[in-house]
């Protein structure tokens, strides 16, 4: 019995993670919020780990059930909630980037077709090196575990920051 629930876990693992063994970039647990069917925004969520020696860059994410996607980060200064679009996370070697509700987030504007809960979402991650990593992204509805993440439709999109990886610093695994 317990050889069948170590193969059962690491299938369970295995599903939630995504790998470039090319790059050493592994994603776990790529994940949309459902929204409303008439939502013109919704976020997707995911964590980052980069198993190289060397820092990556991930410049842009594209997906075809979007209009436009952009990379995004909230953030409360003085007690108010501001969002701002990033023009690339540095992820650092063997470092981690937690894409989540209330931080970093992948902004997906204009949906070609509502969106419900069980369907999936097709990501490209596109890095400076010019590789890029396609992922598979399951709608989910909101936990209440969450964190809140309200969209201004007419928040600016102008604005360009870089990042440096999530708001908190990671500690490396070795």
């Amino acid at each position: 019995m317990k050889p069948l629930v170590t193969l059962l876990t690491l299938l369970f693992l295995a599903s939630n993670a995504w790998a470039s063994a090319q790059h050493g970039i592994e994603i776990h647990d790529p994940w949309v919020r459902e929204a409303p069917p008439t939502a013109r925004v919704l976020a997707a969520y995911l964590q980052l780990h980069n198993h190289d020696d060397k820092t990556r860059t991930l410049v842009s994410v594209e997906s075809p059930a979007f209009k436009r996607v952009e990379l995004h980060r909230s953030e409360e200064k003085e007690g108010m909630a501001t969002m701002t679009r990033v023009a690339k996370i540095i992820i650092a070697a063997h470092g981690k980037v937690a894409f989540e509700p209330g931080s970093l987030h992948i902004m997906l504007i204009d949906p070609v077709t509502p969106l419900k809960a069980g369907d999936k979402v097709k990501l490209t991650l596109r890095f400076d090196d010019g590789s890029s990593l396609n992922i598979s992204a399951d709608v989910r509805r909101s936990g209440a575990s969450d964190k809140a993440h309200h969209h201004d439709h007419d928040h600016s999109m102008d604005m360009q920051k870089e990042s440096h990886g999530d708001m908190k610093k990671h500690e490396h695994d070795h």
